[in-house]
């Protein structure tokens, strides 16, 4: 869209251009013909002048009452169309960790499994949960544990590859998607993350503080929906707590 009225933006600017060249070069015709049929008129290059002048003082009026009222109604559209686009990134941004929020991994998700469904290609989902987070609010206050969220999503983040993404799911946990990804290759990435959350010290004055994560992960099945999907996630990060949590636990649809 923003294409189109560029154009048409360019294009008012060519027909305003050819209008004054167009009556700049009528004029000179005119001027010429006068001049060359009557030698005692004044000279051509004055003629010239004449006519150059004319133009510059219809080119404003025209400019003003043709592409000035285009130029303010394309920059209106224009600062609108950003508006809804901030406001769109916003309604799917978590606020705290900048990462999506439920509503936005949701969305990708749903679009995810619509795809893998649609060619046939692996889709891996894995839930991640921290361990113990209400100890680390009790303990060290919701600052701390707000900077532990942020912390724990900036790792997800950097640890995942293009396609990838992940959402805050909520409070502390956090779903992340893998396209093009069966369970078995999930399984070793999620395995790197929680080794990486694992090796992160929190420093807290004169104490350090650990934190680790438990994952569960699940690779989906063409002709599940959703909350199938999410069962075996949960499922899995079930395990990985009942397990002793800090760890990977991968479970297959049935």
């Amino acid at each position: 869209m923003k294409d189109t009225r560029s154009e048409a933006l360019s294009a008012a600017r060519a027909v305003v251009a050819i209008v004054v060249i167009a009556f700049f070069v009528e004029l000179v015709i005119m001027q010429s013909m006068l001049f060359f049929g009557h030698a005692h008129q004044e000279s051509l290059l004055f003629t010239i002048l004449d006519a150059a002048i004319l133009s510059l003082v219809i080119a404003p009026p025209i400019y003003w009452l043709v592409l000035s009222p285009i130029k303010q109604e394309y920059e209106k559209r224009l600062k609108a169309e950003h508006h809804a686009e901030e406001m769109g990134r916003i309604a799917i941004t978590d606020p705290l960790t900048a990462i999506m929020n439920r509503r936005g991994i949701t969305v990708g998700l749903l679009d995810a499994m619509a795809q893998a469904e649609r060619y046939r290609t692996p889709l891996t989902v894995a839930m991640v949960d921290i361990d113990h987070f209400k100890e680390i609010n009790d303990t060290y206050g919701h600052d701390t544990g707000d900077r532990v969220l942020k912390s724990v999503a900036a790792i997800l983040s950097d640890a995942l590859r293009m396609p990838d993404k992940v959402g805050r799911y909520g409070g502390e946990e956090f779903l992340i998607m893998l396209p093009h990804t069966n369970l078995a290759q999930g399984s070793k990435i999620v395995e790197r993350i929680r080794a990486s959350v694992s090796k992160k010290i929190f420093d807290q004055g004169a104490k350090k503080a650990r934190v680790t994560v438990s994952v569960g992960v699940t690779q989906f099945k063409p002709g599940e929906d959703l909350e199938q999907l999410m069962s075996h996630a949960d499922k899995a990060l079930y395990d990985a707590k009942k397990g002793g949590r800090n760890l990977v636990v991968a479970r297959k649809s049935r």
